[in-house]
């Protein structure tokens, strides 16, 4: 057969830059390879305006503050059943606002926290701002539902529910910013 050497045939991909070109072809150009580009980690992307996490925070909050309600009103209905009267006894129904305060509070505090431990420039206004919404937007509901007062009474009502949301949050938010700071590696 054909007398002398025997050449191989390089491998699709295998890198082998020493192997000769087929016959009557001239070598080409080496492939070139794309460079990986590797976050560090510090740059993850654009930074959210702070607008961005009092909507966040206001979700945040709605999603901390269902649970807790329904279990609120579960164990309050359990202590209205054992009432047993047709009109519920007073501290009935001061535990009922009491303890939907509570969870409308801690339901703050938890949206807060988010906003302030994650909201990159976003801090204490942004997180209270996240809770004056939510306070309004329970508010309307509650409106829409018809119950029976004036409308000095509901303006009360809006003033408290803001301020508890507010405070709240706030109160959140920077717990969040000192949980912010005390995770930040510090500059040497």
């Amino acid at each position: 057969m054909v007398d002398g050497p025997k050449r191989r045939l390089p491998l699709a991909g295998s890198g082998a830059t020493g192997a000769a070109p087929p016959r009557g072809a001239t070598p080409g150009p080496e492939k070139r390879r794309l460079p990986v580009l590797q976050s560090s980690g510090d740059d993850e992307g654009e930074d959210r305006p702070p607008w961005h996490w009092v909507a966040l925070g206001t979700v945040a909050m709605f999603i901390a503050w269902l649970p807790l309600a329904g279990l609120v009103n579960t164990l309050l209905r359990r202590m209205l059943e054992r009432a047993g009267d047709a009109e519920a006894p007073t501290s009935v129904r001061l535990a009922m606002v009491g303890l939907n305060v509570v969870a409308f509070a801690l339901a703050g505090v938890a949206g807060g926290y988010l906003v302030g431990r994650f909201g990159g420039r976003a801090g204490r206004r942004e997180a209270a701002a996240s809770g004056a919404v939510v306070a309004t937007l329970a508010w309307a509901l509650a409106l829409a539902e018809g119950a029976p007062a004036g409308v000095l009474v509901w303006a009360l009502l809006l003033v408290v529910m803001v301020a508890i949301g507010s405070a709240a949050s706030y109160a959140g938010g920077s717990a969040g910013l000192r949980a912010r700071s005390a995770g930040s590696p510090r500059p040497s």
